[in-house]
């Protein structure tokens, strides 16, 4: 090989190599915006695992006004200070899912400040359950639809450890739902 052809080959090398670096720095930077499992579900919903501070800063510039945890122990004050995010929380165990959670959860969303952020700790059972429900009753969504939604491989639902949530959405009265949800004699958030 001569001294042409070598450096050739390494120019290639180099570019070939400052290429992949940059392309791989962008999309670091992309996914460091915004949390795993981020996905807008309406005009007026998005869905996440849990923000960090920084990623709490994004959505606030991207337009969300109001985040709400479905996180037992965890809550997002320390993650969401210096920013005007309003904070919310329902704290759902995904094991032990009934009615009276799943109204208020969406009692919350029903009267939040628009866009809202739903998020659990990965943003794949409690949010699924609850980004569900919220097609099933603000959408009117069918229940196979919502249900092959939920198990997407890019939502990430735990079919194995929270068979419930699925069973759950297969046999919750829908109509019994909204109509709570909707019942302006409830308090808001009951």
């Amino acid at each position: 090989m001569d001294d042409i052809q070598r450096w050739r080959s390494s120019v290639g090398k180099t570019w070939l190599l400052g290429a992949m670096l940059l392309v791989g720095s962008f999309t670091a930077s992309v996914n460091a915006t915004t949390p795993e499992n981020y996905h807008q579900v309406s005009p007026e919903l998005y869905r996440s695992s849990q923000p960090s501070a920084a990623q709490m800063q994004t959505l606030e510039q991207q337009g969300i006004k109001t985040v709400l945890s479905l996180r037992q122990w965890h809550d997002d004050d320390s993650e969401a200070r210096g920013t005007g995010l309003l904070l919310r929380r329902v704290a759902i165990n995904a094991a032990v899912i009934n009615d009276e959670i799943v109204v208020t959860a969406l009692r919350e969303i029903r009267f939040a400040l628009k866009p809202v952020l739903v998020h659990c700790w990965h943003g794949s059972d409690r949010t699924g359950l609850v980004v569900a429900m919220y097609r099933l009753v603000f959408e009117n969504a069918d229940k196979p639809a919502v249900l092959a939604e939920l198990r997407k491989p890019e939502h990430g639902y735990h079919e194995k450890y929270y068979a419930g949530i699925a069973r759950y959405i297969g046999d919750v009265d829908v109509s019994k739902i909204r109509q709570r949800v909707f019942a302006d004699n409830l308090g808001k958030g009951k």
